[in-house]
């Protein structure tokens, strides 16, 4: 299980341990005590209220991201609440409808104005400030619908769907403010990752590049970090690919040395990452120079190939297979793991990275001309469209 499957894990059980406790503790008993006065049935009152919380705070969620990218001077791309929303397309037009969105309860995808002095604190902290102006209303509400209820046991109701609403607002919270990574970037990961001040500037870089990518514009000029952490690795890549994509591979390895000789900063699983993304491309470019550096490589590191876990795992793999162990099992094995690697990929590595591929398929091809290996997905996806557009004929 990776880092991130196993936070997100926590944060699922912490989600319906919550759920579980206030169902059990609070909403039972008050069930027990009034149900048969309320005015519809108690599972659908229930029911209603875990729709109303979701659409309640999700409105809230997004609506505080909204207003702190305002006040922390971002422009707002798009804004999505459960993917309907406003979004600006390539033509620099506001458009509403579907958005597709990352996130649990929707997303507001921003661009600094200026990357210097735009800050996100505000786009943090303020879903979190209006679940407690959330909290404070609906404890109110509990309250006055107790009192009711001691005279008139059908305004039970009101307890039910306060903390119901209260409840599922508190898992989401909860989701969001983890501080980890879990399937999508949250507030709390954000906060945490921010808490670096090398990694505010370099967040807003990053903002800039999707912005340019989502708009279909030319990517800005960004920095290569000396500075090494697990985020502007990230943004390390972006200008690694750029020169791959140039032919630049001495220089793309170069900054990939930045993060293999990082002492501190940076996580060991992105080290190991960027030593298997430099042995790739010394395999494919350089294959003694990539033999001699895969000689040196410690049984963690080789373990980290085989979990086929990225591009650059994948290519080593089937190299590592098809060059050096002569396995043609093995190499087919690699392939086959590719388009569920690939689909993690980033909109703009994904070119660079099938490239790389397909030249190592080659590789493996020439020194082994009598291998049967699988075609690429994208291969196949192709044949099947012309054989489409033939059979339409």
């Amino acid at each position: 299980m990776k880092k991130n499957d196993f936070a997100a894990f926590v944060a699922y059980v912490l989600m319906f341990g919550i759920a579980i406790l206030v169902g059990l503790v609070w909403i039972r008993p008050i069930v027990s005590n009034v149900g048969n006065s309320l005015p519809i049935n108690s599972i659908l009152l229930v029911f209603i209220g875990i729709v109303a919380g979701i659409l309640l705070n999700s409105v809230l969620m997004e609506l505080g991201h909204l207003l702190g990218a305002r006040i922390g001077k971002y422009r707002v791309l798009y804004w999505s609440i459960l993917g309907l929303g406003v979004k600006t397309t390539k033509e620099g037009k506001k458009k509403f409808g579907y958005v597709k969105f990352d996130g649990l309860t929707g997303e507001t995808k921003v661009a600094p104005k200026d990357k210097e002095k735009s800050r996100l604190g505000a786009y943090i902290s303020f879903p979190i400030l209006f679940y407690l102006i959330e909290l404070i209303v609906l404890v109110v509400l509990f309250s006055v619908g107790a009192n009711l209820a001691r005279k008139t046991p059908s305004f039970g109701w009101i307890q039910i769907l306060s903390l119901v609403i209260l409840t599922v607002g508190g898992m989401i919270i909860i989701y969001d403010y983890l501080p980890f990574r879990l399937d999508s970037i949250t507030d709390g990961y954000l906060m945490m990752l921010l808490s670096k001040p090398v990694n505010k500037v370099a967040y807003n870089n990053m903002l800039l590049a999707e912005e340019a990518s989502l708009l279909g514009k030319e990517l800005p000029d960004i920095p290569v970090y000396d500075e090494v952490t697990d985020f502007t690795y990230v943004l390390n890549n972006v200008t690694v690919y750029s020169l791959l994509s140039k032919g630049s591979i001495k220089d793309a390895i170069k900054i990939l040395d930045k993060a293999i000789t990082s002492e501190k900063g940076l996580s060991k699983s992105l080290i190991r990452e960027a030593k298997t993304f430099k042995l790739s491309l010394l395999f494919t470019y350089n294959f003694p120079q990539g033999k001699e550096l895969y000689d040196s490589f410690e049984d963690e590191d080789r373990k980290y190939i085989s979990s086929i876990s990225t591009p650059s795992a994948l290519r080593c793999y089937l190299l590592v297979s098809g060059l050096i162990e002569d396995s043609e099992t093995e190499a087919n094995f690699a392939i086959d793991k590719t388009d569920k690697v690939y689909k993690s990929v980033a909109s703009n590595a994904a070119p660079i990275e099938k490239k790389l591929l397909e030249e190592d398929v080659a590789l493996v091809k020439q020194k082994h001309p009598s291998w049967s290996l699988y075609d690429l997905p994208w291969d196949i996806k192709k044949e099947k469209e012309e054989d489409s557009n033939k059979e339409n004929k």
